[in-house]
């Protein structure tokens, strides 16, 4: 598998270009948006990975969101445990994820050994 993005700008544009195509409200282009972001910036802070490949397809009234990356085993759908404190005490990390899996109508993670490809499912 080829992987043609490195940067968050590169999804972004396939973002746009998805949204465009398929006329979808500015919530949900919002949505799509702000869970690539959480996830790709995660991918490329927490993971050695070269490249991702970014695909966004209809299904029914909702879009899937495909995310394909070469890297170490790393599952963005275990999100750290929440301190009950308050904003200023709370130890930083875990807050984009917990963000993502509560817009997420359903998300799924693989990890194939073999090829170290991981692969996140979200569907929105």
């Amino acid at each position: 598998m080829d992987f043609k993005m490195h940067s968050l700008r590169d999804a972004f544009v396939e973002i746009q270009r998805y949204c465009a195509s398929y006329s979808l409200p500015k919530e949900a282009c919002y949505n799509i948006n702000l869970v690539c972001e959480e996830l790709i910036v995660n991918l490329l802070k927490y993971t050695r990975t070269s490249g991702y490949n970014l695909v966004l397809s209809p299904d029914k009234e909702m879009t899937m969101i495909n995310l394909y990356y070469q890297a170490d085993r790393f599952d963005p759908t275990v999100v750290p445990k929440q301190e009950k404190k308050s904003v200023e005490k709370m130890h930083y990390g875990g807050l984009g994820l917990m963000l993502v899996n509560s817009l997420a109508l359903k998300i799924e993670y693989q990890y194939n050994e073999k090829q170290s490809l991981n692969v996140v499912k979200v569907i929105l």
